[in-house]
């Protein structure tokens, strides 16, 4: 054999072919795309990626860069991705795949969650970035057995109703003297009766609110799906009648095609809407949250619950369940079958 040569396996997966000491060898580029598949060719002669050496010559920079280019740009957010490299790179980028260890991850640990390395971060971050290392070396097929700080528990603030008309009446103040609703009133309203994610909220254009239907469509047509999926959500009778007052108020905008909230920055807007409403702690997730435990609380099904907001239903139940006993009143009452009786 001349040399590393591309061949396409009956299930239409590309592996690399190549002989070493008269032993035919391959490797799976895991990938049924010829470029991509190419891609990874030239990755791994650029690498040197040798039958003897094998996962020993790569170092988890090189591991990354397989990585990236094979999965994260096509299959994630990469810029999620990207940040956690940020991260991982100083660390562990020069050392061998194969001899990364416990001692060097838990290392890494205590130097980000002091500041030594990069700015000072909790424990779930550091689990976060690591969760990536790992897959990137599964990528290049190199396992990492090593312990992971413990994931964090869910946040549980949300807002109680009180706190919400506060919210509503403090984001009025950001109305201009034409008297419209301000980017805050929207903003404000989309989170709290869609319970969607800050982005998905930002990006909606008019043409993806259904009036006829009664239905918002938060997902990007043509957009890659990810594991934050972005659900259609109906109107509630409230939400729809701000949404039809925000349609009337647009001026100078073709119909259909620009953003219902617009801009770029949510955080800052809704700390800023916080303060003046005097309450602490109150982000765009916060909002989200605060839909889904409303919802949870009022007896929505939590399998409802997680078409609404994308999720699984398993993290939804981890979540929201508490909020939801509705379903073990009739266990519960069974302990004592109303043989008990409270003292007169």
């Amino acid at each position: 054999m001349p040399g590393p040569t591309l061949k396409r396996s009956p299930e239409g997966v590309y592996h690399i072919h190549w002989s070493d000491a008269g032993r035919s060898k391959r490797i799976s580029t895991r990938t049924r795309d010829l470029a991509a598949a190419k891609s990874f060719l030239g990755t791994w002669l650029l690498m040197e990626r040798e039958a003897p050496q094998g996962k020993a010559a790569l170092s988890v920079s090189d591991c990354w860069t397989v990585y990236k280019k094979q999965h994260v740009e096509k299959k994630v957010m990469s810029a999620t991705a990207g940040y956690c490299w940020k991260a991982l790179e100083p660390h562990f980028g020069a050392l061998m795949a194969s001899t990364v260890a416990q001692d060097a991850v838990d290392d890494y640990v205590k130097k980000r969650t002091t500041g030594k390395l990069g700015r000072k971060v909790k424990k779930q971050t550091c689990r976060r970035e690591l969760v990536q290392l790992i897959a990137a070396l599964n990528h290049n097929r190199i396992e990492l057995d090593v312990d992971l700080p413990e994931d964090g528990q869910p946040r549980d603030r949300w807002l109680k109703a009180p706190e919400i008309k506060a919210l509503m009446e403090a984001a009025q103040v950001y109305r201009g003297e034409d008297g419209k609703l301000s980017r805050a009133e929207r903003f404000l309203w989309l989170a709290l009766e869609t319970a969607g994610r800050r982005a998905a909220i930002l990006e909606l254009t008019w043409d993806r609110v259904d009036f006829e239907t009664g239905v918002i469509h938060l997902a990007v047509p043509g957009r890659r799906v990810t594991k934050k999926r972005r659900a259609s959500v109906p109107m509630s009778a409230p939400l729809c009648r701000m949404l039809e007052r925000a349609e009337m108020e647009r001026t100078g905008k073709k119909l259909g095609s620009d953003r219902v909230v617009g801009g770029v920055v949510a955080n800052k807007m809704v700390t800023a809407v916080a303060l003046k409403a005097k309450l602490a702690d109150v982000t765009p997730n916060v909002l989200r949250h605060t839909a889904a435990t409303n919802m949870a609380r009022r007896g929505v099904p939590l399998w409802l619950i997680a078409k609404v907001l994308g999720n699984s239903v398993a993290m939804v139940e981890r979540v929201y369940a508490k909020h939801s006993p509705a379903d073990l009143q009739e266990a519960v009452g069974m302990i004592s079958n109303g043989q008990l009786e409270a003292a007169e």
